[in-house]
């Protein structure tokens, strides 16, 4: 770390979150209001919560629900969103197992290149 002027020390780029992130892209749903739920990208997940591409606002602050193909709804909520992405927090922390399964499911990319086994 460097410091400034005053001696004040520059914490520029270190990372202070508590869990290991991890890079995904899996189409999922988030409920944005009392009734709807929209898809979205997940396109980062750890025990403690997710970064989604959105290109929508969600309410700072509110609780919501992410829908992932073959889970439970898992209950989150907002702590930061602008028009293209958001971070959300669960409200429990997911167990590591789900993570490991969740960041080994096949990219949309990986899907198309499937090719059926006999022709």
């Amino acid at each position: 770390m460097r410091g400034d002027r005053r001696g004040l020390k520059i914490t520029q780029g270190v990372d202070r979150r508590e869990a290991m992130r991890w890079p995904v892209s899996i189409a999922v749903a988030v409920k944005e209001s009392r009734f709807c739920f929209q898809d979205v990208r997940l396109v980062e997940i750890s025990r403690l919560g997710c970064r989604l591409e959105t290109g929508f606002l969600l309410e700072l602050g509110m609780e919501t629900v992410l829908r992932l193909p073959g889970f439970k709804p898992l209950p989150a909520r907002v702590v930061w969103s602008n028009r293209a992405a958001a971070g959300l927090q669960f409200l429990a922390p997911l167990h590591p197992g789900v993570v490991t399964h969740i960041i080994s499911l096949p990219t949309p990319e990986q899907q198309a290149s499937y090719r059926p086994l006999s022709e």
